[in-house]
């Protein structure tokens, strides 16, 4: 069972130190986070009673044992291959950060758990997952159509999450995009190791990042991805219990995690 508090207490520690300096950053909407927030909160009818069961199922699931984050980055399908004897081997459990979700899928992995604000993961992908996994929707300012037209269309295998303060039964894990998020929630539940790959950070696009839904490409993508990056180093500076490995092929360096090969982790 879950023995953490809520709202994750990383994750409202996040929020302290990031959301203000972040919202001036990169001009964001915080009426505009708290309402997407809110309208997130109304496809979740139980009253919490199902997030709480899929919270403990994850704890069961990742608590001591081997995770693999995959991000969207310019690096992904090169990691994919240089991870893919040690998954298939391993069997770690399986973190996909949106699009890296249909990346994963060419090559018939599939994820345990997407972390999604829904813009680049193909709803076939998103939609399975909440069947047969875990899909973490974030809802934020900027996306409150999507949360309106995705989510009440998912599986019942689906847990918020926000960047404003938690209510919920959505939750501020912490991380600002998708790739970091992705890394605080699975930090919450206590890995044994967490390898992160395809989170190159830099000013190129991955492939499997870009937005499938029309919306406009935002000029302060680039400044995004720095306070991403920052949010990463965040955490694993604040998780001393967790062993952090980067086997992301090209990107940028991260502080307090060195990048190592795929044979270290294998």
């Amino acid at each position: 069972m879950i023995t953490s508090a809520f709202p994750p207490a990383l994750g409202e520690l996040w929020r302290k130190h990031f959301y203000d300096a972040i919202r001036v950053s990169l001009s964001l909407d915080e009426k505009a986070d708290i309402s997407s927030r809110d309208l997130l909160r109304s496809f979740f009818a139980d009253n919490g009673t199902v997030t709480k069961k899929l919270l403990d199922d994850a704890t069961l699931k990742i608590k001591g044992n081997d995770c693999v984050i995959f991000g969207a980055g310019p690096s992904l399908e090169e990691d994919l291959k240089g991870l893919q004897n040690y998954i298939l081997r391993k069997r770690p459990v399986i973190v996909a950060a949106d699009g890296a979700a249909d990346a994963l899928a060419l090559h018939e992995i599939i994820p345990d758990i997407i972390v999604s604000d829904l813009d680049s993961c193909s709803f076939k992908n998103l939609k399975a997952c909440s069947q047969n996994g875990v899909v973490f929707a974030h809802a934020h300012g900027d996306n409150m159509n999507l949360v309106r037209a995705i989510v009440p269309k998912l599986g019942e295998n689906k847990i918020g999450t926000t960047q404003v303060e938690t209510k919920k039964p959505v939750y501020d894990f912490g991380g600002f995009t998708d790739g970091d998020r992705a890394c605080f929630v699975t930090s919450f539940f206590s890995p044994r190791k967490l390898v992160i790959a395809g989170m190159d950070f830099g000013t190129g696009e991955g492939e499997f990042s870009l937005n499938r839904y029309g919306q406009p490409k935002n000029p302060k993508r680039p400044l995004k991805l720095e306070w991403g990056k920052k949010s990463l180093e965040f955490l694993i500076e604040n998780s001393p219990s967790i062993r952090f490995l980067n086997v992301t092929a090209q990107g940028v360096e991260i502080r307090g995690l060195s990048k190592v090969p795929y044979s270290v982790v294998i």
